[in-house]
């Protein structure tokens, strides 16, 4: 029963992170496209400066999401877990994110020609590039979390392990996802929902692994202390 308690738990993790991986990456491209709109090719370096803040923006919006689902899961689980600071936490390293995939873009391009298409790599060259960059910023993304994590859960530093894994692994979803012509806005943004909610599910696995080696502080070994209880009445 236990164990099926906890296939169950980490099932709604996995199922949890999809969600909002798919719902914040649908609002964080909205706002990127919205910002787009409004200075589609910025020549000045203080224009695509502005331009860089805005687009890093997107991860505000994507960090409020991920960061407000997932502490929802896992203060039912880490009960002394600060959920604010894990919120706080997520979205700022969302916006830290969001801003160093904007810069390539913005600051590569002279204005006097358009920036080469995305899918002119080829896609196992875009996942390669992805998980290059996913590893690094997932295990900075769990080192951060691990600030929070810490105070609730014993053994937190795996966290950071977990993360760097989870990302080099989800971020290739997104990237190959975005790396694909889709012809209209409409199809876009269903391959932008599809890659979110790959790189959720992706992620969830990942991560949910070293559930099972974090017990939450203050609910170690409670059969043992069950033990206990029943010898001390029984004396």
């Amino acid at each position: 029963m236990a164990r099926m308690d906890w296939r169950r738990s980490i099932i709604g993790w996995v199922l949890l992170c999809a969600g909002a991986e798919m719902l914040g990456i649908a609002l964080a491209a909205g706002w990127w496209l919205a910002a787009d709109s409004l200075n589609p090719e910025p020549r000045t370096f203080i224009a695509r400066l502005a331009m860089l803040e805005l687009k890093g923006l997107a991860g505000l919006v994507e960090g409020l999401v991920l960061g407000s689902i997932q502490a929802w899961w896992l203060k039912a689980r880490y009960p002394t877990l600060p959920a604010t600071l894990w919120v706080l936490l997520t979205t700022a390293l969302a916006v830290i994110g969001w801003g160093l995939g904007s810069s390539f873009a913005i600051f590569s391009t002279t204005g006097a020609a358009p920036p080469p298409p995305a899918a002119a790599l080829a896609p196992p060259m875009v996942a390669l590039l992805a998980a290059t960059i996913g590893a690094p910023l997932g295990a900075l993304f769990g080192a951060a979390q691990w600030l929070a994590l810490r105070q609730g859960a014993r053994r937190a530093h795996l966290w950071i392990g977990a993360n760097a894994i989870g990302w080099a692994l989800a971020l290739p979803c997104v990237y190959l996802a975005a790396s694909i012509d889709a012809g209209s806005p409409g199809a876009t943004a269903l391959l932008a929902l599809a890659g979110g909610c790959a790189a959720g599910l992706v992620l969830g696995v990942a991560t949910g692994q070293a559930f099972a080696l974090m017990p939450a502080i203050g609910r170690s070994r409670p059969a043992a202390r069950s033990e206990s209880s029943r010898a001390a009445l029984s004396a």
